[in-house]
């Protein structure tokens, strides 16, 4: 087998458990799973994956000398998405490898399509609600701080209607660069639609997500351009902290964004909360 796989990075294990271990770790792209094995069998090493989120999506193949019916549909039903009898042909096996790579990668980048912002490659509306709602889960189960911040890019229309929708686009691309570059990998920062976008900051202090948020808005309100227009752009945040009373991340947003009003009905280019 590892001789017809030559072209791919192939790792073994020899039984479930050690399996699941080494999957824990490094997250393949597919696995062969071989039905019999010690201790654990395929099935139910299969059921374990399809049943964690991080590796519900990793296509599994079933190797097995069983070809009732009963243990191919066992295969099906436990999740694996073929099943491949032995004594396996050798180009069958890696026919079906190949088609299910293809197949997972065309997945995993149509998924990436829906849940993705074209412009900013940011999270989109629909990734936002679902990310954000599960950090807010978290914290409320775990009892760690949730700071939200809903912002919008101040006068962003004049912006359009002064020099072109090019520039506009120009304008939401570096404003979600300089976010990013000021966020960690446990933040959440999505695109809500049009010039408003939203920051999630978990593990944090009032004090240290305040400055986050200020170290953004400074940073963008500096902002230079290629073009040879000037542009000058600032931001309006409005910030709420997730309380004990909330059942869900939308009363936390809507807190936020009465914020962020206050915030755009007075000076503009501030951080309420």
């Amino acid at each position: 087998m590892l001789e017809l796989l030559h072209e791919y990075d192939v790792s073994v294990a020899l039984d479930g458990e050690n399996a699941l271990e080494y999957i824990e770790k490094e997250k393949p792209d597919l696995i062969l799973l071989d039905v019999s094995m010690p201790g654990m069998d395929g099935y139910e090493v299969c059921s374990i994956l399809k049943g964690d989120l991080k590796t519900k999506d990793i296509p599994i193949l079933f190797l097995s000398a069983n070809t009732d019916a009963d243990s191919i549909v066992k295969g099906f039903d436990a999740g694996g998405v073929d099943y491949i009898v032995k004594p396996y042909r050798p180009k069958e096996v890696l026919a079906r490898v190949e088609t299910h790579l293809k197949l997972n990668n065309a997945m995993i980048e149509l998924e990436k399509l829906a849940r993705e912002d074209p412009l900013t490659g940011i999270a989109n509306r629909r990734r936002f609600f679902e990310d954000a709602q599960t950090l807010f889960s978290d914290a409320k189960s775990k009892l760690f701080p949730l700071y939200l911040f809903v912002v919008d890019i101040d006068r962003f229309k004049e912006i359009n209607d002064t020099f072109g929708h090019d520039i506009g686009d120009e304008v939401i691309k570096s404003f979600a660069q300089v976010v990013n570059e000021n966020l960690g990998d446990d933040d959440c920062f999505a695109r809500l639609g049009g010039d408003e976008f939203t920051i999630v900051l978990t593990h944090t202090t009032y004090e240290e997500a305040f400055k986050k948020a200020e170290i953004i808005r400074q940073s963008v309100e500096k902002m230079q351009f290629d073009s040879d227009v000037e542009v000058h752009v600032t931001i309006s945040m409005g910030m709420a902290a997730a309380e004990e009373y909330d059942e869900k991340i939308d009363s936390v947003i809507k807190r936020a964004d009465e914020n962020l009003y206050k915030a755009k009905s007075s000076t503009r280019n501030q951080v309420r909360g």
